[in-house]
């Protein structure tokens, strides 16, 4: 989670492309403490109120805020004569996801954090979701969000909900299912895909211990399902806005492109059971052992969910992944070649948050000086870097505080979403 430098509090405004400097006041920076340090808090009722779930999904447990009696889009922005980045992103009750990603240590969860909290003021329902295996929502946000469940926070004037995806209560989940019957789970299933004799000759490698050191990819699976929830239960319906605090490059690569990789692999399954369908057939045949029907629809339905996670993912309507980054060498070349790869999966990226900018100063140290001049060369990257400077560049300050809280993500979020 970025940490922001006091002298930037009383920024006024980001700057988007092209980039400029940014302007500060003393009148502005007292403003903006008082509005941090004395924001009021709302108490929450100690109702609990268990969702219920179909079968396939996990159940949630809901706290209430007491105000907030309605689920509903109350109102947003209407765009002014000259429609700017935000009132673009907030325009509509269409249900949108906007995904933040980059280097690790660049602040994608506060930048995603008070992202969300800019649409809950603005009147839309929304969840923000951490699918980082190492969590920090429950730190911006100052707020207890463990648990894998939905959680609200206090503060916003609409509904806002976080959910820190859990994957080792998944993944124990899964370790269990797959423990049911003695053990037979996985036979069970390979038997209805006409592949249990495979099951029997592997049967001494003891396949089920790799659950315990789980695979490359896994989180991201794990991650992918719960945006297959998204898509198809009613629990998340109210929810106009979905925010998604991404894992550092490689994870959000890997989870971008698992769609395809499942698609692929179910339907090389698909065609592999059709080919010894007969064969199999002709043996249960000779034995009176009956084949299960639905394992190959089964394995059918996860094929569509998965292309339609692929569609989300590249849905230029519904869809937008903000890259996050920092003024230095090292963090542009990562998001140059981040930018390439969202563009070979299709993704949709249009903006690219540039965070902890140091301010302009009358008297600066010879640190200072330094780090600024590194700042510049840096930013200079970004304008004449081929995948980067067509994106859409946001400013955000570096502050002396750390961004915790709603009324502290509030304040980044009227810096940046302008």
């Amino acid at each position: 989670m970025a940490t922001l430098s006091s002298s930037l509090l009383s920024s006024s405004s980001s700057s988007s492309s092209p980039l400029r400097k940014s302007q500060f006041s003393s009148k502005a920076l007292v403003s903006r403490i008082d509005y941090i340090s004395f924001s009021p808090r709302t108490t929450l009722s100690s109702s609990t109120i268990s969702v219920v779930s179909p079968p396939a999904i996990l159940s949630l447990s809901v706290k209430h805020n007491r105000h907030r009696n309605s689920l509903q889009v109350k109102s947003v922005a209407s765009p002014a004569e000259t429609v700017s980045e935000f009132d673009e992103m907030v325009s509509g009750t269409k249900r949108k996801y906007y995904m933040l990603g980059g280097k690790g240590g660049v602040g994608k969860t506060s930048c995603a954090a008070s992202l969300a909290v800019r649409f809950a003021n603005n009147g839309h329902p929304t969840l923000v979701v951490s699918t980082d295996p190492a969590h920090s929502l429950s730190d911006s946000f100052a707020q207890d969000l463990t648990g894998g469940m939905l959680v609200p926070v206090e503060g916003p004037e609409a509904p806002l909900f976080a959910l820190e995806i859990n994957p080792e209560k998944a993944r124990e989940e899964f370790r269990s299912a797959s423990q049911m019957n003695g053990g037979t789970g996985v036979k069970d299933f390979m038997d209805g895909m006409g592949l249990g004799m495979l099951v029997e000759q592997l049967g001494e490698l003891k396949l089920g211990e790799l659950l315990d050191t789980p695979p490359p990819g896994l989180d991201e699976a794990i991650a992918i399902s719960k945006v297959i929830q998204f898509l198809e239960s009613p629990e998340y319906n109210m929810f106009t806005r979905i925010v998604f605090d991404t894992a550092p490059t490689g994870h959000t690569l890997r989870l971008l492109s698992l769609p395809d990789f499942l698609d692929a692999s179910i339907g090389k399954i698909l065609k592999l059971r059709q080919k010894i369908s007969s064969a199999t057939s002709a043996i249960k045949s000779v034995f009176g052992k009956e084949e299960k029907p639905d394992a190959a629809d089964k394995l059918e339905r996860l094929r569509e969910r998965m292309v339609k996670v692929r569609e989300l993912f590249r849905d230029t309507e519904s869809t937008e992944f903000v890259i996050v980054t920092i003024p230095t060498v090292m963090a542009v070349s990562e998001s140059s070649r981040l930018s390439a790869s969202l563009k070979k999966e299709s993704v949709p990226v249009k903006r690219l948050i540039v965070n902890q900018l140091l301010p302009p100063s009358s008297s600066d140290c010879k640190f200072c000086s330094i780090k600024r001049k590194d700042q510049m060369r840096a930013l200079d990257m970004i304008r004449e870097d081929s995948e980067l400077s067509s994106l859409t560049l946001m400013e955000a300050p570096l502050v002396d505080m750390e961004i915790r809280g709603v009324p502290a993500l509030r304040f980044l979020g009227d810096i940046i979403w302008k």
